[in-house]
Formats: structure tokens, sequence, C-alpha cells
């Protein structure tokens, strides 16, 4: 058995991003798509800008919502 991660297609890599950078992704999936990372700068790109973002959306401030807001959504989840 060889220890070389699977060759993974753009549309894959991209589809894996969000799981990768959470840590939620399988060794060997893991290992594949930092493979394909390294060598294809558009996917690159794109798991560094969704690691900024997700470090920006961590970073922002947390507010309540308005007890209004909240039974509004309420009402509208209950009705499904």
């Amino acid at each position: 058995m060889s220890d070389k991660p699977k060759e993974l297609e753009c549309e894959d890599a991209i589809r894996m991003v969000l799981e990768y950078l959470d840590n939620e992704l399988k060794h060997g999936d893991h290992n594949a798509l930092e493979a394909h990372i390294h060598k294809c700068r558009s996917c690159y790109s794109r798991v560094e800008f969704e690691k900024r973002l997700k470090g920006l959306v961590g970073e922002a401030p947390k507010t309540v919502a308005p007890t209004d807001l909240k039974l509004k959504i309420k009402k509208i989840t209950d009705s499904f």
C-alpha cells in the first residue's frame, strides 16, 4: 500500500476546505488536500481566504439579538 495521497481535482479540494480548516478531515483526505494546495495556487489562495475569513468572524463582537427579533424568528421556524 502506498503512502502517496490521492490526487484531487480543484472542485473536490474546494468542497473539503471548511472541513480541513476545522480539522475534521480523515487523515488521507487531509494529506490529499495539503498535497493539492501545495501545487495549486488557486486552491491555496482559497484556503488562505477562508482561513482569514474564519479568523475575522471568530473575532467579531458577539451581540444578543433583541427579544422581538427572537420572537419573530421563533414564529417563522415554528410554522415549518
